[in-house]
């Protein structure tokens, strides 16, 4: 005989419909697949329905369980909110998978991390540095499950919390003599570029502000990381567009200078970006203490302060 039906079962199902994954379902739940599938099987029972097709490769949503979907996600708010009036937050506990760009994970972000696991013991944090069109991909897969990237969310689906800025410019190492003089787009672009990845939001914009100036064939060098551009452009191999106060803060020793351009760079913005159909306290005291961190951050503008 089957107790009744839990809210484990029908989060349970809950995850597993919106990751399109029993696996992926069981990361987020940290918990084993077998434990996912015997939960919805339980679940299943309890009903008399057919949630899911098993005849695929993946399991997809049959008309009935299409139907619970909608009741299922009110109840999963419903859990979160008891979880945010009276759960204590020893009681959180799972792995809160955090997507970051590079600027943030060199500045702010350890301390993000350390308040969450001060805020929340059991909870396991796990980091995932990329660039920002990875992150959001990643979003979209149910890979993880906050990100601070560049850019927007990866749908509807998602929140986007506006967070801060970062004021960019042209730098340099010395030994490519390019201060102590008004440097035109044409003039620049003789340099190779050093800057990240094709598709990249930070691609994208070199890319259209030589464009503005009528300047389409550079020689651009990809990096994955910014601590690579930052080292290849001490180097001398090139120019690149990279944020002065965090380079003079946390790289001085490099020397890199700033190149003065005729025609100035956007900010680059940053954003909080985490589900939206799953309310969490978890969610909610990430992005409070982000904006914190972040006002707190010397080489960031606070989007208050952008007003």
């Amino acid at each position: 005989m089957h107790a009744g039906i839990t809210l484990r079962q029908i989060e349970t199902f809950y995850w597993a419909t919106r990751l399109q994954s029993f696996s992926a379902a069981a990361h987020q739940l940290n918990t084993t697949q077998p434990a996912v599938s015997n939960r919805i099987r339980e679940l299943e029972t309890h009903l008399g329905l057919t949630l899911f097709d098993r005849a695929g490769r993946l399991p997809t949503l049959t008309p009935e369980g299409r139907d619970f979907l909608d009741l299922a996600e009110r109840f999963v708010e419903l859990g979160d909110e008891l979880t945010r009036r009276g759960s204590s937050r020893d009681a959180i506990s799972g792995v809160l998978r955090i997507g970051a760009a590079d600027t943030v994970a060199l500045t702010w972000l350890p301390r993000l991390v350390a308040e969450l696991s001060r805020l929340y013991p059991r909870l396991n944090v796990e980091l995932d540095v990329d660039l920002s069109v990875h992150v959001q991909a990643k979003l979209a897969e149910g890979d993880l499950d906050v990100g601070f990237l560049v850019g927007t969310a990866p749908n509807a689906d998602f929140a986007e919390i506006q967070l801060g800025r970062v004021a960019n410019a042209w730098m340099a190492a010395p030994e490519l003599n390019l201060f102590g003089r008004r440097i035109a787009p044409q003039e620049l672009a003789a340099y190779p570029i050093v800057t990240h990845s094709r598709g990249s939001h930070l691609y994208r914009t070199i890319r259209e502000w030589f464009a503005a100036a009528g300047v389409t064939r550079l020689r651009l060098h990809g990096c994955t990381s910014l601590a690579s551009m930052i080292e290849m452009t001490a180097a001398g191999l090139g120019v690149a567009v990279l944020p002065p106060a965090m380079i003079h803060r946390l790289y001085e020793s490099r020397r890199l200078g700033v190149i003065d351009t005729a025609a100035a760079l956007p900010p680059t913005q940053f954003c909080c970006v985490h589900p939206r159909r799953t309310p969490s306290a978890v969610y909610e005291e990430t992005v409070r203490i982000a904006r914190r961190e972040m006002a707190a951050d010397s080489c960031f503008v606070p989007l208050e302060a952008q007003r």
